[in-house]
């Protein structure tokens, strides 16, 4: 693994060993949420560079987390979870929840990603509360500038919510003026679109059905379950 272990003959450190390096968990945590390829995690994982990932896939890979799958007609790889890693699903999301109800909100928001915020955004849109057509709702976070300032989610009936950085030059049907930190805050659960909007740190126009049931089709996240 390149790191020295606790050299102890323990279950708990044996499993301290093979999860505690640095990025391990939240790759798992990427992959149970449907990514495979490289640039797929590095997406779902900010603040990982190509070489430590990489590595960090090839020790996970050693460690029987994860297999390394390569397609030579495509010449594309894949990574998947071993069953191994798959037993691990309920243990993550234990320890998500743990953290989720012990955390103060101000450490929780203390360090905003909105490219990070608004990869998991795109997965908790319930496609099934939305109209049976496109539907694209853009962002506009005016606490950030440069790239992170403007994102757009795009939902199709059928197939998986896209996300964009540059205008995808479609209709849109709501606009969603905030700052990023109500966004994460509701989505964490710390907040409420309701709330947020009384307290004018979100604005939504455009599509008044759309906004009126934002809180049905905008999902939170996964780890603000109440078990």
């Amino acid at each position: 693994m390149g790191e020295k272990g606790y050299n102890l003959f323990c279950p708990l450190a044996m499993a301290c060993e093979a999860l505690e390096p640095r990025w391990t968990l939240l790759i798992l945590l990427e992959m149970w949420n449907g990514s495979t390829r490289f640039n797929e995690l590095r997406r779902g994982v900010p603040g990982i560079s190509p070489s430590l990932l990489s590595r960090r896939l090839k020790d996970m890979e050693a460690q029987g987390l994860i297999e390394r799958l390569h397609d030579p007609a495509k010449d594309t790889v894949d990574y998947l979870r071993t069953p191994m890693a798959v037993e691990l699903e309920l243990i993550i999301d234990q320890l998500g929840k743990w953290a989720r109800r012990h955390m103060r909100a101000d450490v929780a928001l203390g360090d905003l990603n909105p490219d990070y915020l608004m990869w998991n955004l795109r997965r908790k849109i319930d496609r099934s509360a939305l109209p049976i057509r496109r539907t694209v709702i853009r962002f506009h976070f005016t606490d950030c500038t440069g790239d992170q300032e403007y994102y757009w989610l795009i939902a199709m009936p059928h197939g998986e919510v896209d996300l964009c950085k540059k205008d995808p030059k479609f209709e849109i049907d709501l606009f969603i003026e905030a700052t990023s930190r109500s966004v994460a805050s509701i989505w964490l659960g710390y907040s409420s679109w309701r709330a947020e909007v009384a307290r004018e740190r979100v604005f939504l126009s455009g599509d008044r059905v759309l906004a009126k049931n934002i809180d049905r089709w905008l999902l939170e996240c996964g780890f603000v379950g109440r078990g």
